[in-house]
């Protein structure tokens, strides 16, 4: 047996509608996107700050014209609870500067300098100083400019490799005594 078509399902009730179910329509789209009843604040606004956004009631802020109720009359209020809401009757003080010092840098160990410059403590004149780097062509850049010659690049392109630094070794010394701490080999 074939199902029944598009037209003759909607002419007869669907099950769901018989057993009592009724689901109302879903919302239109449009009608969450209604405009806002204010518009909101603009920026000085929003910036300015109020002299006392959340007042605290206190004796002082109760109307003199309701006569008509007793004095306590199931009425409590409270003292001050608000952050700064006391500030108005205190008279500007000023809070003393707070210094942060920082450590001083700790000086590394002379076997573990690299290719830059580093915070040592001197072992012959034991000052905490930072080395003085020199950098000299070492094993890698006359082995690159070894492989560059025999590669045909012998018109000055093979010295290319004694000028980059970063095939050069670096020799580190102390600023101070001038002695020699570590060298840093490629």
């Amino acid at each position: 047996m074939e199902p029944p078509s598009y037209e003759e399902a909607n002419l007869h009730p669907s099950a769901l509608r018989t057993g009592g179910f009724s689901f109302p329509p879903p919302p239109s789209y449009y009608a969450s996107l209604s405009s806002p009843s204010t518009p909101p604040p603009t920026y000085v606004e929003a910036v300015t700050i109020q002299p006392d956004p959340f007042p605290v009631l206190s004796v002082h802020s109760v109307p003199t014209t309701q006569t008509s109720l007793p004095q306590n009359a199931g009425n409590v209020i409270h003292p001050l609870t608000q952050v700064g809401a006391g500030r108005r009757h205190h008279t500007h003080q000023t809070q003393p500067a707070v210094v942060v010092i920082q450590p001083p840098p700790v000086p590394i160990s002379v076997t573990y300098l690299r290719d830059i410059p580093g915070l040592v403590c001197c072992p012959h004149c034991h000052h905490t100083v930072t080395t003085q780097v020199t950098y000299l062509p070492g094993k890698a850049a006359w082995c690159m400019c070894f492989l560059l010659s025999v590669m045909g690049l012998i018109c000055g392109f093979c010295l290319i490799p004694l000028l980059v630094r970063g095939l050069q070794d670096a020799y580190h010394s102390c600023p101070q005594c001038g002695n020699k701490l570590h060298v840093y080999k490629r």
